[in-house]
């Protein structure tokens, strides 16, 4: 199954747009939900959503890989989906712009809802990703 894929071109340098992916207060901010992330590798984090009554809200996340101002790697797994994904940004910086590839992997390890989950994810990916994160760097 093909990833999500999302680019945005921000207005600003890569060590701005890193601080906004990396800034544990930053990262709520544009994540719209709590966290408990630390640009650490290996080290596990949370994302607090609102809870459902099929699930508690709770997205469980480990820092894979972090290379400063470049790129950002971490596993993803809501709990209900009982299956880890893979979450990476990517920046590049290109005349005081800088281009940043996220792609979320993994969705073949889903044992039900493939596409569906997946297409809740790009949704979300678009507000967050592509609106918030520009939004709030380029403020």
């Amino acid at each position: 199954m093909e990833p999500i894929l999302k680019k945005v071109t921000i207005n600003a340098p890569a060590n701005k747009v890193w601080k906004t992916l990396t800034d544990p207060a930053k990262v709520e901010a544009w994540m719209l939900m709590e966290t408990t992330f630390l640009p650490q590798k290996n080290k596990d984090f949370t994302f607090k959503a609102e809870p459902n009554e099929n699930w508690d809200g709770i997205f469980k996340c480990s820092v894979k890989e972090i290379v400063e101002n470049k790129k950002l790697v971490y596993t993803w797994d809501t709990g209900f989906i009982n299956a880890e994904t893979i979450v990476s940004f990517e920046l590049k910086e290109i005349d005081k712009q800088t281009e940043v590839t996220l792609t979320h992997s993994g969705w073949e390890k889903l044992a039900a809802n493939q596409q569906q989950t997946k297409d809740a994810h790009s949704e979300g990916w678009d507000i967050r990703f592509v609106q918030k994160l520009k939004e709030l760097v380029e403020a």
